[in-house]
């Protein structure tokens, strides 16, 4: 024991006495019945506890304490009734303990009872009011310094005192208490737990429930569970310390702390021990099996088979709840003592039960919100890592919410390697999970979102798991992160994941997933608006694309869907009362209430009504400036949505107009007796049927609305007008918004759901974006250009023109003061700012041209404008004006007329701008222009049909370049040339000018869909499916279309596809046309002929294959394939229209579609047919050959190389055919059909064309053209890879959806380099590298359809046809009846000289009058099936001798014909031999004899003489 610090009482000198013995002699005991008086009693013990404080403990004279020390533990004074005795006895003893110190003068007992004694004048601590709290005060203090607690150890069975003094110390500690009291008993306490062996766990109790004070809001929420009393810890009687809440820690709290701070070891045991009794008696398993005992969860004596005896009863959970919140409080005040708590919570992430893991996911989950836990205890924080993959959705959901919060409060290693799990967590598979992750990513601050998610150079973007997976506690979780691994293999950039990926989830299936990732996202772009709207380029990165990804939504058309965005849109993005209007402005109220004279009065009411105006038009222009902001961030799809939501208005005020007034006729449901009731109730039924199909829940739409029909508000009705009225400003609209929420909330008997319902109504029908009161402020912002947002300001204009003109009524003067301005400028920039200006008076002089105004100045200027414009559009625009407002309008044309015509000369001055007001003239004032018709014609030809399409093609050929020293920057020419693209094709749409556009051209224009920009590509092919879906194009613009087989934008080339073939069925039910898809077939020939990267030798023929091959997948059919092979064949029969010299081209592709088409009809196993009718060609295109030598030399000849047989076979044949067929590595055996036709059922596809391999009887004599360089000169190399459009690693799928089974065709396909169409003033994107891979997308079709049974087959594979069927198989030509001739077969043996014969006999000339020339039927018409032969890769040499093999051979009926006009009859005599080859040589076969036969049929070229029409 130590020294008091007390300082002794002043003396006088004449009572000082040697300091070292005890002068009092005073008796402090009493004989029974004989008391001392209380007042005596006191004075005595005050004077005794005078003299023993002045005592020094090193120097007393300890014998003359002996009677005072005895006489003090007298029971009688001990247990006196007077307070005041008690506490000076108190004081007594505590000197008499300090000055004996270390050993006390007395006896365990008499220890006891001081010590109670002590405990209760302690007490008197609680109240300061106390006479003897002086006397407390010293007790406290004396014990305190003293540490004469200690010898409490000293006494048996003193754990009931140990538990008082704790019990009395906490309850003592007040937060208005003083703070030496505090620290006096905490020091107190810590000698006692330091001194004593075993703290009794009541004691651990007391000292933990503490920290319950910290956070007494969780203690409640785990209160709330169970009973509305807060539960017993552990079973035992509470002394109302958890009961002691406060809304900050208080003094007991920091008593607590400071116990476990300076008692670390003593308490991390018995915390430890008390956690652990605390689980076991949580575990069911640790319940008792008898009355003798327990065992734990671990125990293998647990042997019930009960499922309820393993799950924890609700009262131990909530046990384990207040466990779990202690574990958290001592890890923010005293980490130090849960050393061995922690691996006990490790344990916890492992239990069987999902709750436990769910507590315990949690608790580690805020206690690594702060210290060092990762490093503290490294397993543990990899158990929990592991917890992201656990098989609960409710423990993963836990986890991800404490992971977001680890990453909003830490900076480090800890929160940075969690990073890539949260984005993996967005797109997990549990909607619950995902949602967990979208409420917690929704509050981060704008701190964390920018500066860690956001940022490139944060470590949370520059952090790779792949790398730090070798770490032992980044590898918890490798398994979860692969899912989150990009395709292109980088492993950074997790943080705008996180972002991108909760994007998505505006999309997601579930709507809760929806709602709050939608939300979330919107409330990270408002906290980003100032920044934003700042310029702060950064940020605009990060989180601009924030409103583009919700709007994107609009687009999924789901009513759900569309009740959230109206929400998200008018609740964050563009807030509904933003900014706050006032009720009634206090400049107003305060000058109504100040005093003063009338004149006075009026003035400060002026003054304050102008203040009041100036407050209203900043509000309208900060709301303005942030509907600017809010569309010059969105991109081109986004906008078109934000767009809609005026246009949505209209059509939507309309109707509620109409609802309201039934809902007035309906008057609540009370209707006057003239009315119609059954009318009324119709009508109103309708209304809120259409109404309520807009919104989710349909049936609950309408009942809310009938509840709102039969409320009959008649102010309600009123305030929806005012919201939907054009008169109506903004606060007018939110004003009526709040009184009918209002008035609907609290109308007596009103389902509160009422609301639910009519809100998203309301935004839907109130003027909110395109409000008059925006108006003016627009302009200003158009013609300021503050913030840079002019040209966003002129956009909205344009828009706001042309949806909801009627918002221009109450500011159409500021328009019209705006262009005559601008026209006094005439400076480019106001010009081009003027064209916005203009298209919005447009739209509102065409809606109320009566309101427009007609000042002389403003005429003028729109007649400058009109002549002088530009650009061009501004004169468009002007004229529309003067036509539709002016009251003479018929004098301003006729002037605008004249002085346009008038020495127009075309390059000269304002040319652009006279030829657009020309040609608004003509459409607007056709009648004025009659006079000048001739005049305006002249114009259009001369500059419409020469100049305008040689520059427009020129800009085509050179690449959008029209600079002469080509410095024309990339992205300037991307859009260039795009214009250019469009611009020809709008031309094209009339047939005047689509004459004009020659075939070379035309191939020109049609390398545009494979420029090198996507956006060109994309916007260009577009146009032409929007000309061709509505006929404003002819038939040749469809081989456009089918240049995109090496489209690189795989949702490009499908959607292509998809287009075609349903392009194609509308044309074959409408029945127009014919067959225009199979006869534009030659046309894409010629096409590929002439195209720039054309070549013969075999990497390049196979490259052309798949433009062939994508045509099949869009167009061909069992139905057509026959008509399209007849039309391949048919090609080889002309020379080259474009160069007739050069045809060679030409009949490589023949050749080379032939033997794509037969290879494509037996995958999908077709029959070729013989095509009974005629096709006609386009004349300026193909040409007839010159002499029948000519034509029979063509034939006989084969162009095609050996080798492209390998490279077609793999383009084409299934994987399975390539790889062994059915008995290849890894395939499955295919089981023969019986019903299949021969040869096509199980045999490999290798071997099946070697057993139908055929040599033809004239194959010795035929020639064979090898590969040569093609003879069209190519561009530059650019140029070639620019037009292949991405050749490089790109999968082509090409599909052919059939009913049952389907199978797999593969084509390769390469990708280019894109540049994306930059700004204007960007010079583009560079190229990317080009890449090579071998491709094989797998795309599968029916199942193989049995062929019809065929009569009169030949053992040898040989076919004749009777009399009977050959006439059946002749085709009548146009109503003449037709004579059918059988060709014999010839033995396959035949000489080959001889067969050449009979093949030119057959071909002589004959000349046949047109009439007879038919049509090609459609492909429906009934045909005579002729089974294609087939050829192997084995053929004879050049010049070799016939194989002795037998070969199959077809028939080919030739049709008698009758002479036309006089002339003599010719017929078809002797006998043709073909080979109708499968392999690649097709031309060699059945084709060849047929071609040389019908070109000279068609030598006298009748069909070529005639222009082609749309159909051929």
């Amino acid at each position: 024991m130590a020294r008091s610090s007390r300082p002794p009482p002043e003396e006088d000198e004449d009572e000082q006495q040697p300091s070292n013995v005890l002068q009092f002699s005073d008796a402090l005991s009493w004989k029974a019945g004989k008391p001392i008086p209380t007042g005596t009693l006191i004075t005595r013990l005050k004077a005794l506890s005078k003299e023993l404080i002045a005592l020094e403990q090193e120097a007393v004279d300890r014998e003359s304490l002996a009677t005072p020390a005895r006489e003090l533990v007298n029971v009688g004074l001990l247990q006196h009734k007077d307070p005041g005795v008690k506490a000076y006895a108190a004081c007594c003893l505590a000197d008499m303990l300090r000055l004996h110190a270390p050993d006390a003068p007395y006896t365990a007992v008499q220890l006891k009872d001081i010590f109670e004694l002590f405990v209760r004048q302690l007490r008197g601590l609680a109240d300061p009011e106390t006479p003897y709290y002086q006397q407390h005060l010293y007790l406290l203090e004396s014990l305190a310094s003293v540490k004469s607690v200690v010898l409490i150890s000293d006494i048996p069975n003193s754990e009931a005192i140990t538990l008082k003094i704790f019990t009395n110390f906490f309850d003592l500690a007040r937060p208005d208490g003083p703070k030496n009291v505090e620290y006096q008993m905490t020091d107190i306490l810590v000698q006692l737990i330091e001194e004593c062996n075993s703290l009794p766990s009541e004691v651990v109790d007391i000292i933990v429930a503490q920290f319950f004070r910290a956070n007494p809001a969780a203690l409640a929420a785990i209160t709330a569970r169970g009973k509305p009393a807060v539960k017993e810890m552990k079973g035992k009687k509470d002394d109302g310390q958890t009961k002691l809440i406060a809304p900050v820690p208080p003094p007991a709290y920091n008593m607590a702390k400071a116990i476990c701070n300076q008692c670390v070891d003593k308490m991390a045991r018995q915390i430890c021990q008390y956690f652990s009794e605390v689980i076991m008696d949580a575990s069911p398993s640790a319940r008792p099996r008898n009355k003798g005992g327990r065992h734990t969860s671990m125990s293998p004596d647990s042997d019930s088979d009960d499922p309820a005896l393993h799950e924890p009863s609700h009262e131990d959970l909530q046990e384990l709840h207040k466990a779990h919140l202690l574990v958290k409080e001592l890890w923010k005040a005293c980490p130090a003592v849960l050393q061995n708590v922690i691996p006990q919570l490790e344990q916890e992430l492992m239990a069987e039960n999902a709750e436990i893991r769910v507590l315990s996911t949690e608790t580690i989950g805020d206690m690594a919100l702060t210290g060092t836990f990762g490093a503290n205890a490294p397993a543990t924080w990899k158990a929990w890592i592991g917890r992201a993959n656990d098989k609960s959705s409710a423990v993963r959901a836990k986890w991800v919410e404490a992971a977001v919060r680890i990453m909003k409060e830490r900076n480090d290693f800890m929160a940075v390697q969690l990073v890539d799990l949260v984005a993996v967590k967005l797109n997990d598979l549990d909607d619950r999970v995902r949602l967990s992750a979208c409420v917690s990513l929704g509050e981060l601050d704008y701190a964390s979102i920018t500066t860690k998610l956001g940022a490139d150079l944060s470590p949370f973007n520059t952090y790779n798991p792949e790398l730090a997976s070798g770490a032992p506690v980044a590898a918890a979780a490798t398994a979860g992160r692969g899912k989150g691994k990009s395709a292109d293999g980088d492993g950074k950039g997790w943080g705008k994941r996180i972002l991108h990926h909760l994007g998505e989830r505006v999309r997601d299936k579930k709507f809760s997933v929806r709602w709050e990732g939608m939300f979330c996202l919107a409330r990270m772009w408002n906290m980003a608006y100032a920044d934003i709207a700042a310029g702060n380029e950064i940020v605009t990165a990060q989180l601009g694309w924030i409103p583009s990804k919700i709007l994107d939504t609009f687009y999924i058309n789901d009513a759900e869907v569309n009740v959230l965005l109206d929400h998200v849109l008018f609740g964050v993005l563009l807030p509904v009362n933003y900014p706050p209007i006032e009720k009634e402005s206090k400049l107003v109220v305060s000058a109504g209430e100040n005093g003063g004279g009338s004149s006075s009065r009026k003035g400060k009411e002026k003054e304050a009504e102008k203040e009041r105006e100036r407050e209203i038009a900043e509000g309208d222009k900060i709301r303005v400036m942030r509907l600017l902001v809010l569309v010059k961030g969105l991109d081109v799809k986004a906008k078109k949505a934000l767009f809609a939501v005026p246009l949505r208005q209209i059509s939507y005020a309309k109707v509620m107009d109409v609802f309201l007034k039934s809902c007035e006729d309906y008057n609540g449901g009370v209707m006057d007796k003239d009315v119609e009731e059954e009318g009324v109730k119709r009508a109103l039924n309708k209304f809120i049927e259409w109404l309520s199909q807009k919104l989710p829940d349909t049936p609950k739409a309408k009942e809310n609305l009938l509840k709102f029909a039969k409320l009959h508000d008649r102010r309600c009705y009123q305030l929806i007008r005012f919201c939907f009225s054009p008169d109506s400003d903004y606060r007018t609209v939110v004003k009526a918004l709040k009184e009918i929420k209002k008035r609907i909330s609290e109308a007596p008997g009103t389902a509160p759901t009422i609301m639910e319902t009519l809100t998203p109504l309301l935004y839907r029908v109130s003027q909110l974006i395109y409000n008059k009161s925006h108006v003016p402020h627009i302009v200003e912002f158009s013609r300021t250009d503050e913030a840079s947002l002019s040209a966003v300001a002129h956009e909205v204009l344009k828009e706001m023109s042309s949806s909801n003109p009627a918002v221009f009524k109450a500011n159409v003067k500021a328009l019209s003061d705006l262009l005559q301005e601008q026209s006094s400028a005439r400076s480019p920039t106001d010009s081009a700012g003027a064209v916005d200006t203009l298209k919005a008076c447009a739209g509102f002089a065409k809606s109320y041209p009566a309101d427009m105004p007609q000042e002389r100045k403003l005429l003028q200027a729109l007649v400058g404008f009109a002549l002088t414009g530009q650009p061009p559009a501004a004169a468009k625009h002007a004229v529309s004006i003067l036509m539709y407002s002016a009251k003479r309008r018929d004098m301003y044309a006729a002037d605008l007329i004249r002085r346009c015509v008038r020495d127009f000369e075309f390059g000269g001055e304002h040319f652009l701008a006279k030829l657009a007001c020309l040609a608004q003239l003509v459409l607007l004032a056709p009648a004025q222009c009659e006079e000048e018709n001739d005049a305006i014609m002249d114009i259009a030809k001369d500059v419409l049909l020469k100049a305008v399409l040689k520059m427009l093609m020129q800009l085509v050929v050179k690449e959008g370049e029209l600079s002469i020293d080509e410095d024309t920057p990339r992205a300037h020419k991307s859009r260039l040339r795009l214009s250019a693209a469009l611009s020809i094709l709008k031309l094209a749409s009339s047939k005047i000018y689509d004459d004009l556009i020659t075939p070379t051209d035309f191939n020109r224009l049609a390398c545009v869909i494979q420029d090198h920009c996507t956006e060109v590509r994309a916007r260009f092919v577009d146009k032409v499916k929007k000309y061709l879906a509505s006929s404003r194009l002819g038939n040749r613009f469809y081989t456009i279309i089918f240049l995109m087989a090496y489209e690189p934008v795989p949702e490009m080339r499908d959607a292509a596809v998809t287009w075609v073939k349903a392009r194609t069925a509308s044309m074959r039910k409408a029945n127009a046309a014919g067959n225009v898809m199979e006869a534009v077939f030659a046309r894409l020939l010629s096409l590929l002929a002439h195209h720039p990267d054309f070549g013969t030798q075999v990497e390049d023929l196979a490259d052309f294959a798949k433009y062939i091959l994508f045509y099949l997948t869009a167009v061909a059919s069992e139905e057509n394939v026959s008509l399209i092979y007849h039309v391949a064949q048919r090609v080889k029969q002309f020379r080259d229209g474009l160069s007739p010299n050069n045809s060679e081209n030409l009949y490589y592709l023949s050749e080379l579609a032939q033997a794509v088409i037969r290879r494509y009809a037996e995958h999908h196993h077709w029959t070729i047919q013989t095509w009974p009718g005629k096709i006609r060609l386009p004349a300026g295109l193909f040409m007839p050959m010159q002499s029948a030598e000519q034509s029979l030399e063509v034939s006989r000849s084969t162009y095609l190389p050996e080798e492209i047989e390998l490279r077609l076979d793999a383009l084409i044949k299934p994987k399975s055919a390539r790889h062994g067929g059915a008995h290849g590595a890894g395939g499955k055996k295919r089981k023969s059909d019986p019903n299949a036709p021969r040869g096509t059922a199980s045999t490999p596809a290798k071997k099946k064309y070697k057993a139908a391999a055929a040599t033809p009887a004239g194959e010795s004599a035929e020639k064979r053209k090898v590969g040569r360089p093609p003879k069209t000169p190519k561009q530059a190399p650019s140029d070639a890879e620019r037009r292949r459009s991405g050749r490089s690693t790109t999968k082509v799928k090409y599909v052919e959806d059939d009913d049952d089974e389907e199978e797999t065709v593969e084509a390769e396909s390469d990708e280019d380099s894109d540049v994306e169409m930059g700004d204007a003033g960007s010079d583009g994107a560079a190229d990317d590298e080009e890449e090579e891979e071998d491709a094989a997308a797998a795309v599968k079709t029916r199942k193989e359809k049995p062929a019809p049974a065929k009569r009169g087959r030949k053992p040898r594979g040989e076919r004749i046809l009777d009399e009977e069927e050959a006439a059946a198989s002749a085709t009548p030509v146009r109503g003449k009846k037709a004579k059918a001739t059988t060709a014999a077969v010839e033995p396959m043996q035949e000489d080959a000289a001889e067969a050449e014969k009979e093949a030119e006999k057959d071909a002589e000339p004959e000349k046949e009058p047109e009439t007879e020339e038919a049509d090609a039927p459609a492909p429906s018409s009934p045909q005579k099936k002729i089974t294609p032969m087939k050829r192997g890769r084995g053929r004879p040499k050049r010049g070799g001798a016939a194989a002795s093999s037998p070969e199959p051979t077809a028939t080919v009926v030739v049709a008698e014909r009758k002479p036309a006009r006089g002339g003599r009859k010719t017929r078809a005599s002797g006998t043709v031999t073909v080979a109708a080859v499968n392999g690649t040589n097709g031309s060699a076969g059945a084709g060849a004899a047929a071609a040389a036969a019908a070109a000279v049929e068609h030598e006298d070229s009748s069909e070529l003489s005639e222009p082609p029409s749309d159909g051929e």
